[in-house]
């Protein structure tokens, strides 16, 4: 079909405190309408975090805890301070790229520079549990 295009459902894990500390991707093939597309990408957005490629979060994102005198570089990235930048999307850009160098190479299709996208929250408890966190999710084609 000519319309096939890769598309992609993106989460990132966060805390109840909105700090972001884990990313997770996988790609689909869809066709048809961006709203059929997003249709899909909703659908297993519900389930497809269990199995999505994990991605650490950038380190140009990292965050510096200062603690009296010391100073600790920690790997978590506060959700408000993404907004002025984009939103959380921009955390996933190293995310494409191992993607895309993931396909394989019979494959005519590639992630390109303006991917389908659907991004859930996964708010994760004290205990380590995760679950889909709707309320803030977005459905963009970046």
């Amino acid at each position: 079909m000519p319309d096939n295009e890769i598309i992609l459902n993106l989460w990132y894990v966060h805390d109840d405190n909105g700090f972001i500390y884990s990313l997770r991707a996988r790609c689909y093939v869809g066709s048809g309408t961006d709203e059929e597309k997003l249709t899909l990408l909703r659908r297993f957005a519900q389930t497809d975090y269990l199995i999505a490629q994990p991605f650490p979060i950038p380190e140009r994102f990292h965050t510096t805890i200062v603690e009296g005198n010391t100073q600790k570089k920690m790997g978590v990235v506060h959700l408000e301070s993404l907004e002025p930048l984009g939103g959380a999307q921009i955390l996933f850009e190293e995310a494409f790229v191992a993607l895309e160098r993931q396909l394989p190479a019979q494959t005519n299709l590639s992630i390109g520079q303006d991917p389908l996208i659907c991004i859930t929250p996964l708010l994760a408890d004290d205990n380590g549990q995760i679950r889909p966190s709707f309320k803030g999710r977005s459905k963009i084609r970046t």
